[in-house]
């Protein structure tokens, strides 16, 4: 009864205090995604929605996925492009996929178009009405991004110069401060409010206001991936370190640390990599876990705001906060318990030591791909993922996450006391998607951190010498 009676807050609880946000529901190998990994994501005029994987392409129509394999083999040169990852679809339908100097084009059916770059071109964009331009770039200042918007064209370059064209005519250029030449962008368009929103070298976002002519920086923060907008006033920034809500109207940045997926778990911002608003306003995200996210919002109506709520709104507000907090904890608590009673009532089992030494091989040769997850590992040694972890639980008394873990932070280990390597570049090349993360995972396992090793391995050669 008790634990029934706490259910219902934690869930009422919820229910309150998470009005006009997100709940995700994910769309992953199940239903025919060929990768739980999404890099990318962008919809064609046919309304499919296509996803980017380490390896493929993938169209959802709404019900199941197509996919094709994308490698370097299969891919155009494109020698102009200097820049990261991009995609565009444009009036045929066509999907064209940029990576640097790498081009790959699909039509409807995910076959390959073969001539889709005339030899005059070394580069191509396509703007926000399908419109396909080839260019052949300008080396002393890249052409990074192109878009439309009121009849007018919009060039943005390295050196941070828009150029604004109607037709074949030019009639100004804008040119925003930056501390160095850039080599990627991303640009989307507000056409409520006639602007631009660009990262820049995954560094910046800043705002483009056509009607003023002015260049704006709105954030800043390492690693930027994609930016999109959920409504006419918020826009929602992912990064490598987490995501952000970003307020239009004020400009003010606030961090998500968490989304909701609709069977009331959690998924932390640092694990997602992509954001895209299609035309019907729906909200999907990509991740390196749970294949896409598909977004809803747990009520409707407007942005709740507390300066016409009554009093005694907010105070119920805050109460039910509370409560859905206490039912959430003692939650927990108990499935901890549960989950601890079921562990120590696992039956030892004899080590398998060619699986052991298998699974390290994998781990070991996937230690800069951030993104190497259980269902990989499992899949290179063709088995279940349920079986792996019932296997490594019993046989070492750890989880298959925890083992992957332990073998990133041993090699992190010999890199931080050769010395040789800033933190960012160990966490880099053991897979850490961060160096904040890296020093997490430290101090949950060794109970250092990684600058407390650094430290000691110095002092230790000093008295050495």
């Amino acid at each position: 009864m008790r634990k029934g009676l706490l259910h219902i807050i934690a869930l009422l609880g919820a229910i309150t205090c998470c009005a006009q946000q997100y709940v995700f529901t994910p769309i992953g190998t199940s239903y025919g995604l060929s990768h739980h990994c999404v890099l990318h994501i962008l919809q064609l005029p046919d309304g499919r929605i296509a996803a980017t994987t380490p390896y493929s392409i993938d169209l959802w129509d709404g019900h199941t996925c197509q996919s094709v394999e994308k490698d370097s083999l299969t891919s155009h040169p494109l020698t102009g492009y200097r820049g990261a990852y991009h995609a565009y679809a444009d009036q045929q339908n066509r999907l064209w996929v940029k990576d640097y100097k790498k081009l790959w084009c699909y039509d409807t059916q995910l076959n390959q178009v073969t001539d889709c770059l005339p030899d005059t071109a070394d580069d191509v964009f396509i703007d926000d009405k399908g419109k396909v331009y080839y260019i052949h770039q300008d080396t002393t200042n890249l052409l990074l991004d192109l878009k439309s918007m009121d009849g007018n064209t919009y060039r943005f370059y390295a050196d941070g110069t828009v150029t604004c064209h109607q037709g074949n005519r030019s009639i100004y250029a804008v040119q925003a401060s930056l501390d160095s030449t850039a080599t990627t962008s991303l640009v989307i368009t507000d056409t409520l409010r006639k602007r631009f929103y660009q990262l820049i070298d995954q560094k910046f976002c800043l705002e483009f206001d056509t009607r003023t002519q002015r260049w704006t920086e709105i954030f800043r923060a390492q690693r930027l991936h994609t930016i999109a907008l959920t409504d006419p006033h918020t826009a929602y920034i992912v990064s490598r370190d987490g995501m952000w809500r970003i307020d239009l109207d004020s400009r003010k940045a606030e961090e998500i640390e968490q989304v909701m997926l609709a069977d009331g778990t959690y998924v932390s911002s640092s694990r997602l990599n992509a954001i895209y608003t299609d035309r019907n306003g729906t909200v999907w995200l990509g991740s390196y876990e749970h294949g896409m996210l598909r977004g809803t919002k747990a009520t409707s109506g407007e942005r709740p705001s507390t300066d016409n709520q009554p009093l005694w709104g907010i105070i119920a507000g805050i109460a039910c906060g509370i409560l859905s907090l206490c039912g959430l904890l003692w939650i927990r608590r108990k499935r901890t318990h549960t989950d601890e009673k079921k562990e120590a009532s696992t039956p030892n089992i004899p080590i398998d030591h060619e699986l052991i030494s298998r699974a390290t091989t994998f781990v070991e040769q996937n230690l800069t791909t951030p993104n190497y997850t259980v269902e990989r590992l499992a899949q290179d040694l063709c088995m279940d993922r349920t079986g792996l972890y019932k296997k490594l639980t019993a046989m070492l008394g750890k989880t298959p996450t925890a083992f992957i873990r332990s073998i990133r932070i041993k090699h992190a280990m010999q890199l931080i006391q050769a010395g040789k390597h800033t933190m960012t570049e160990v966490a880099e090349q053991t897979g850490f998607s961060s160096a904040s993360y890296m020093a997490k995972c430290f101090q949950e396992d060794l109970g250092k951190n990684p600058s407390e090793l650094r430290k000691n391995q110095t002092e230790h050669i000093v008295e050495s010498t």
